[in-house]
Formats: structure tokens, sequence, C-alpha cells
């Protein structure tokens, strides 16, 4: 019954945090929100410059001389919408939608990652029931943009013999080790010219219904990313077709594959029925090839007015060449850790500036070396092409401790608690622990966390959501069929005595 309370409180509290806007870099509100939280139950809480909040707790008496616990999470969730959506993330509270055991948002992101994550820790901070060493508690902010928060971190400013991180994504999965990585800004000078004659129509080409996901997680689906196609294809058009290239745009989050990419063109007229029909031939040819992973993939051929302006040759030529040769995807395998992807980049974001087309290429290894490789070869393509391109965002990855006891103890109290046994392993993503080892060194540290399964909609990223507590629910139930994110009983109850071990 215990654990049911205290489930039931997790998800009153992340319906209070539901409502209070919390996208990256709009993080005060629910920070604010966390420090009168730790203030009403007489805790010690202090914001610094970057609104990350570290809160202290004193041992339970008796306790004094237990090792000192970090619990940690980030504050700010990815904010994505279906394309019809009217939802506005700076001002709107996210709906709580409850249909069955499962609860999860309308047509948005649902917070899950990593709201649930900070319910759980805040849960564990007003339970007077818990018998703790010192407690300490630290927030974190934009941690899906750039880990900024994590890396304001100074050193002194949270201490603890362990630290517990809440933002891992399979239920019984104990993560000790994840990727580090980096940015790769490519800068394509944006020329355009007055559309030439004879080009006397326009069609806009859509690539989408794309599954997407996370770039490191689900990077090893190995998924159609649409920046890519929408440019292969555009390549064998140009082969065949004149046209024009007037825009060219997709991708929306730097850790989420491109779901959706659009291009416009001048055509002649006389050639549009002839392009309509080739791309429904290639649109065949990809569905083919992404039938296990992308089944839904469509192209979609539109009649638009003629654009007045258009891409210069060099530029449509760069931005093809340079999308079209790009490595994407998984680069090289753990070896060894089976299983593990080592090194991937995702092809992020294809944006127009005022004077660039600027391409975001998100890149993630465990392997420093490799990911200098990886970084590099990015790099020297966009030098071969004649563009710029600078890496930024750096991050490290945080390295395996074999031997811990902190690991040891966690997966033995949650063995003794769950019917599903723990699993340790590492995690293709990057992971604030990378960050805080730098200021913690000897900090022994491990993450977990409930299931967070993306649930799309008409290809679009637009929800993650979890499973409701009930006094009903089966702890080894497994929903994974249905694209929603899982919080089963058993990670809910052993969130609910993290701060024992």
């Amino acid at each position: 019954m215990d654990a049911i309370v205290q489930a039931k409180r997790v998800l009153e509290i992340f319906k209070e945090m539901s409502q209070i806007p919390r996208g990256s870099g709009n993080e005060k509100g629910i920070s604010d929100y966390i420090v009168n939280f730790a203030h009403n139950l007489g805790l010690e809480a202090t914001q610094d410059s970057e609104w990350n909040v570290v809160i202290k707790k004193p041992a339970t008496p008796g306790y004094e001389n237990r090792p000192s616990v970090i619990l940690q999470g980030h504050i700010d969730m990815v904010c994505v919408k279906g394309h019809d959506s009217s939802h506005d993330f700076t001002k709107d509270p996210i709906a709580n939608i409850i249909e069955g055991e499962w609860m999860h948002a309308d047509d948005t992101t649902l917070g899950a990652d990593n709201g649930m994550g900070g319910a759980m820790i805040l849960a564990v901070l007003e339970d007077k029931n818990q018998q703790h060493g010192p407690l300490q508690v630290l927030f974190t902010t934009n941690e899906e943009t750039g880990m900024d928060g994590a890396a304001a971190v100074k050193e002194g400013q949270v201490t603890g013999d362990y630290l517990i991180n809440l933002d891992t994504e399979v239920e019984h999965e104990f993560c000790v080790s994840c990727a580090g990585g980096c940015h790769v800004n490519v800068s394509i000078p944006l020329l355009r010219e007055n559309n030439l004659p004879g080009y006397d129509a326009g069609l806009s080409l859509t690539v989408k219904g794309l599954k997407g996901g996370h770039s490191g997680i689900e990077i090893i689906e190995q998924r159609a990313n649409a920046n890519q196609v929408l440019a292969r294809v555009l390549y064998d058009l140009e082969k065949q077709y004149s046209f024009n290239l007037a825009s060219f745009v997709g991708g929306v989050k730097h850790n989420a594959i491109p779901s959706k990419a659009v291009a416009t063109m001048s055509v002649r007229n006389e050639d549009i029925e002839a392009i309509k029909t080739f791309i429904k031939f290639y649109e065949k040819e990809y569905k083919h090839e992404f039938a296990i992973k992308d089944p839904d993939l469509t192209f979609v051929v539109e009649e638009i007015p003629t654009p007045a302006t258009v891409y210069a040759d060099d530029t449509a030529e760069a931005l093809i060449s340079y999308l079209y040769l790009a490595e994407d995807g998984v680069h090289s395998m753990s070896q060894t850790i089976e299983g593990l992807v080592e090194t991937s980049d995702n092809l992020a974001i294809v944006s127009e500036g005022t004077h660039t087309i600027d391409i975001l290429v998100s890149v993630r290894s465990s392997n420093k070396n490799s990911l200098e490789y990886l970084t590099k070869k990015l790099l020297l393509l966009a030098d071969t092409l004649g563009v710029s391109a600078t890496r930024s965002g750096g991050y490290p990855a945080w390295e395996y401790d074999k031997g811990s006891k902190l690991e040891e103890q966690v997966i033995a109290l949650y063995n003794t608690m769950s019917d599903t046994p723990a699993r340790v392993n590492a995690v293709h993503a990057g992971l604030e622990c990378g960050l805080l080892k730098n200021v913690l060194p000897n900090t022994e540290m491990i993450s977990f966390g409930p299931t967070i399964i993306l649930r799309t909609r008409s290809g679009s990223m637009v929800a993650r959501s979890f499973k409701r507590v009930s006094s009903s629910a089966s702890s080894s139930r497994r929903e994974g069929s249905s694209k929603r994110a899982c919080v089963s009983s058993r990670s809910r109850r052993a969130s609910g005595r993290a701060s024992q071990t």
C-alpha cells in the first residue's frame, strides 16, 4: 500500500509540474516552483545563474555517518507538437490525459523525460518515512539543448559519495556509462537569383511519415533521415529534369531524427506530370528500402505558385552534395559492449538564415578517438565542398567505473524488489553524469528511470506518455507495442526508496 501511495504522489507532483512551461531555456518558472517546494518542507535550497537548484536535507537521526547521496535530474523538456497543434509551449500547460492505465499529452510531448525523475525526487524529499544519510538534490537546466546547466555546476556546489541520476529510459536497466558528443555546424552561403525564364511553374516536395525518434537512443534502429532522403531524391531528379531549388528545410531538434523535410522548386510547366511520375516511382523504391524501419514513408508533390527567386547553382549544389555525401546514422558499434552503438551522427536540422543555409549535425561517441574521426570527416567534407563548418557544444563521455560499490548496492536492491533481473549497460546518448564527473571526480554514479517510449502520430513526434499508477497494475506487464512510455509499478517503488541506498 505504501508503494501505491508513494506512486500516486509522484503523479500528483508531475501534474503540478506539467502546469508550468519548462522548455529548454525557459526554466525559471519550474526552478522557482522547486525552490518553493523545498522551502515549504523547511529545507535549504539555492539557485544559480543558470536556474539550477541545489537542495540539502539532513540525515535521518542515527544515519549521519551513512554515505551521502545526490539525487539528480534535469527540469527542462523537449517541446515538439503535432503539425496541426496550436499549443504554445511558452505559456500553455501540458495536458495530462489518462486513458486506462496510461497518461499522455494532447498532440505534444508530455515531458516525462525528465519530469518523472524530478517528480520522484521531490516525492522522496517530502516523504518523512524515509531513512537516509545526508541527502542532496541537484536539478539542472537546458539538458535537452546542450546540458548547459550541468556544465555550469561548480566544484563544491554539490557534494556526495554517490550520485543517482534519474534520466535513463528503460525500467530494469541501469546505466553506468554514456556517450560524449558535439555539433558540427555547416554554413552554406545563401545566394539567390531571380527565377529563370522558362521555369514557369512551382512544385513542393515533402518527405514525411517517418518515425524519427531520439538521435542517440534510437539511432540503432537505422530509420530514414528525412533531410538525407530528400537530398537523395533531388540529386536523382536533377539528373533527369531541369529545375531550380528555391527552399529546403527539415528537422526540428538536434537530438531528434528528422521525420519531415520540404523543398520547393521552379520547373518547366511541361515537366510537371513527368516529375510527379518520377517521384512516385522513387517513392516505391524508398518504401522498399525502409519497409521495416519506416513503412509509412511518403513523398508528397504539390503544385505551388512559381517561386520569384531561387537558389543560385552554387548554393543548391553545395546543399544537396553535403546532405547526399555526409555520413548519417550508425558509424561504428562498440567492441566491448555487445549491441551498443559506439559512434553515430544525425543530420538533424536544415534551416535558412538571413545569409546562409545552416546544417546542424549531432555527433555522438563513447570513444574519444572515434568521435574525433567522424567529426573531422564531416568538417573535411564541408571544406572539400568549399563551405564553412565549425565544431561546437562538446560534452564528455562518462566512462565506466568498474567495481563501483554504488552499482553493486543498487543492483542488489533492485533484484530483491523485482521479478525482472536488473541489467547493467551503457547508453548511446549524452547524460549529465559525463559533465558532473568533472566536478565530482570521486563520486560514484549510476543512472536509472522509467521506460520512455516515443509515441508518434502521422510520423511526427508528438508525445511521451507513461503508465499511471493502479492498484491492479501488474508489475511484470509489458506495453512496448503501444509506442508509449511505460512507467511500471516496480520502477516507481524503487524510486520511492532511492535514498536508502
